[in-house]
């Protein structure tokens, strides 16, 4: 049997050879012949990449020092630390203004205004007190009726203020006594009735406690040269807010004579017509009741002799003093504004 072959068409053989290079190249590197060409390295037009932009390293805003107002708080006469006294340091009242917010249950003259920070005294008597700003501030260091309430204002700088130690006087049972028939006084006796919200000061109370034992030593006479004299002490207290002040002063035949004194001081409404304070003019015999009663007084001091002392011919007598700081400058209301004067004392 004939062996079978294939038959190819001769006419067919150029193009398949032709297909045949040109799907092999040929055998060729494709860099000759008609084979497609590639551009050598770092020739051609490249895309540049971008610079880098660095991270800008924030600003730090430093943190300011705190401003703190710092101290020691002891008692007047012992000089032992106060524990647990509240401390408080507010805007100063402005006296022309801040009778309008007065009543029996507020004092706007005599308190720190808001806002306010506070701190407690520690066992030793330190404390301070955070301000959020450098200013003039008013400053109280208190504890309730037993002691006095320490009034001031601190110019507090930029770096702090330590103001060193302050002292707070401890109230006497009869001081304290007193201090609640002052109060009744101006809210039953007065007319108009005033307001029964005075706190004893440090201030007017050193001063009126030193009044009257001067008095009771014969250190200083009895009368409105006295008086004057340690009104004007009072004025200089440092930080002293109200600079200007009325008073009374009394000699009494017994201890705890300040009862005597203050009916003594509020009969003289019997001298003012319609027994209204508010009205009555400013007389030897009418003083006393017109200073106690106005609702101009933000504070009061009381002081009262340990002793008695020999006062021919009337014998043997304790000597009684008031220091009445308040707004007596003249832009508060006219139902309470009044010029500030010494009295003379009443026996």
């Amino acid at each position: 049997m004939r062996p079978l072959f294939a038959k190819v068409s001769l006419s067919l053989l150029p193009l398949a050879l032709a297909a045949c290079l040109a799907a092999c190249g040929g055998g060729g590197s494709g860099t000759s012949g008609g084979g497609s060409s590639v551009l050598p390295a770092g020739t051609g037009t490249a895309t540049p990449k971008p610079t880098p932009v660095p991270t800008p390293t924030p600003t730090v805003t430093p943190t300011p020092a705190p401003i703190v107002l710092s101290g020691t708080a002891v008692e007047y006469t012992s000089g032992a630390a106060l524990s647990g006294f509240a401390v408080t340091v507010g805007a100063v009242p402005v006296a022309s203004t801040c009778l309008t917010g007065e009543s029996n249950t507020s004092d706007a003259c005599g308190v720190p205004g808001n806002p306010s920070y506070t701190g407690t005294t520690t066992a030793s008597g330190t404390f301070s007190v955070t301000v959020p700003a450098a200013g003039t501030y008013m400053l109280t260091i208190a504890n309730g009726a037993t002691y006095a309430t320490l009034h001031r204002s601190v110019t507090i700088p930029a770096a702090g203020l330590a103001i060193g130690t302050v002292k707070v006087a401890a109230l006497s049972t009869d001081e304290q006594a007193w201090l609640a028939d002052l109060n009744n006084q101006r809210a039953t006796v007065s007319t108009p009735v005033s307001f029964s919200n005075l706190v004893i000061d440090e201030y007017a109370e050193e001063q009126a406690r030193a009044e009257a034992a001067a008095v009771a030593s014969g250190a200083q006479p009895y009368g409105d040269a006295t008086e004057s004299l340690y009104i004007g002490y009072y004025a200089a207290s440092p930080g002293v807010i109200y600079s200007t002040a009325g008073g009374a002063a009394d000699l009494v035949g017994a201890a705890s004579g300040y009862l005597t004194a203050d009916t003594q001081w509020m009969a003289e409404k019997a001298n003012c017509p319609s027994g209204n304070w508010q009205t009555c003019t400013f007389a030897a015999n009418t003083g006393h009741y017109i200073n106690i009663s106005t609702t101009a007084n933000v504070w009061v001091g009381v002081g009262e002799s340990s002793t008695s002392f020999s006062d021919p011919p009337y014998g043997n007598e304790w000597a009684y003093a008031l220091i009445l700081p308040g707004d007596n400058s003249g832009t508060a209301p006219a139902s309470v504004a009044r010029a500030a004067a010494v009295l003379q004392p009443t026996r």
